[in-house]
């Protein structure tokens, strides 16, 4: 007597089929999802870049209003020439290109005026790097020039050149390398500062 047997199984192409098809299916999602995270941390990194980069160019515009504020008072005759010297004893003077070529980075004080930090000389490419303080609930900025908190991806350079005796350019530039990346990432943004209170 002869039995025949009713049961069948998957032949060897059927289940690679299925094993391809379950591959397409998961891997494709991944693939997506991961080059998402990607991009939104690169475009995040890209924000606060700008944000540095801008803060960079407000900073000096406050640097020179700041003097401006000192001839109201009566304390300084001068402020533009203060703030275009590039002689020794000028306080901006290693952030103008003619004296220091990679700039200076700047900070905001944490006391109650405001002021602003010394500038500090890009003389290295981790001298000028960005830190993060974001413990410090006191802090006027979380960000900072100087040596609290801790260091960032980014490196921030202040440059001044003076375009004529009344202008002056600044171009605050903000690097960083993201993730894998070989190459640096660069955010600039320039703006010209005016004598606006000219003293002839």
């Amino acid at each position: 007597m002869r039995y025949t047997s009713q049961q069948s199984g998957f032949s060897l192409v059927e289940t690679l089929v299925a094993i391809t098809i379950l591959l397409i299916v998961i891997v494709g999602p991944m693939t997506i999802s991961s080059s998402a995270a990607k991009s939104t941390s690169f475009a995040s990194e890209q924000v606060t870049a700008f944000f540095l980069a801008q803060e960079g160019a407000e900073l000096m515009e406050k640097a020179r209003n700041d003097l401006l504020l000192q001839n109201f008072s009566g304390t300084n005759p001068d402020p533009w020439a203060d703030f275009t010297r590039t002689a020794a004893g000028g306080t901006y003077r290693f952030c103008y290109t003619s004296v220091g070529v990679n700039g200076c980075n700047l900070s905001i004080g944490n006391g109650s005026s405001g002021a602003l930090t010394s500038p500090a000389s890009c003389s290295g490419q981790d001298s000028c790097k960005v830190n993060l303080d974001a413990e410090n609930s006191s802090l006027r900025s979380k960000f900072t020039a100087g040596n609290t908190g801790v260091a960032t991806i980014y490196i921030r350079n202040i440059r001044l050149q003076q375009v004529s005796a009344n202008e002056v350019s600044v171009t605050s530039t903000v690097t960083w390398r993201s993730g894998f990346s070989r190459d640096d990432q660069q955010v600039v943004v320039q703006t010209s500062l005016f004598n606006i209170y000219e003293n002839n």
